[in-house]
């Protein structure tokens, strides 16, 4: 990957293989009650992610949103590409102590409202984009009116499920 400046945003030129980093939302909006759930975000963006289950090793099943949580960590430089597995496991357990720590929070691995709201307010509006200002990489986002965020992932966009995984990169 490598960063290119254009029009005062740094974007990631992407490859097939990285793809799936690529976060999209548009307005697909939730399902009926009892239907999939998806990571969904409403009004101030620095909020966005607050309210999504925490991530905690041994206590979460695998899904789309511990790969937006390792994506996010990819992009700050605390996990290789490799490290995008939708398992929240010992490494991405440790990566996100380091991350916590470097981040004056508190370093328990565990992905809650204090780690989700610091990555919060590192979206920014870059139109048609919402981009999260990684330290490494920015990753590039949008949501629709719904809020559903979605993955490009395998060559069209799938929203983002907080109880299941539909990566293509986490079924290797």
């Amino acid at each position: 990957m490598r960063r290119v400046r254009a029009g005062g945003l740094r974007r990631t030129a992407a490859t097939a293989a990285t793809a799936t980093l690529l976060l999209v939302a548009t307005g697909a909006g939730r399902l009926p009650a009892g239907g999939p759930t998806y990571v969904t975000g409403f009004g101030a963006l620095a909020d966005d992610w607050q309210g999504q289950r925490r991530l905690e090793e041994g206590r979460v099943a695998p899904s789309d949103l511990v790969g937006l949580w390792q994506s996010v960590l990819w992009a700050d430089g605390y996990l290789p590409r490799s490290g995008i597995t939708c398992r929240y496991d010992t490494t991405s357990s440790d990566a996100t102590r380091i991350w916590q720590g470097n981040h004056d929070l508190s370093p328990d691995g565990i992905v809650g409202p204090a780690s989700y709201g610091f990555v919060g307010h590192r979206l920014v509006q870059a139109p048609p984009w919402t981009v999260y200002r990684g330290e490494k990489y920015d990753l590039p986002l949008r949501r629709g009116r719904g809020g559903v965020y979605e993955v490009y992932d395998a060559g069209h966009f799938d929203g983002l499920r907080s109880d299941a995984v539909t990566l293509v990169v986490c079924r290797r």
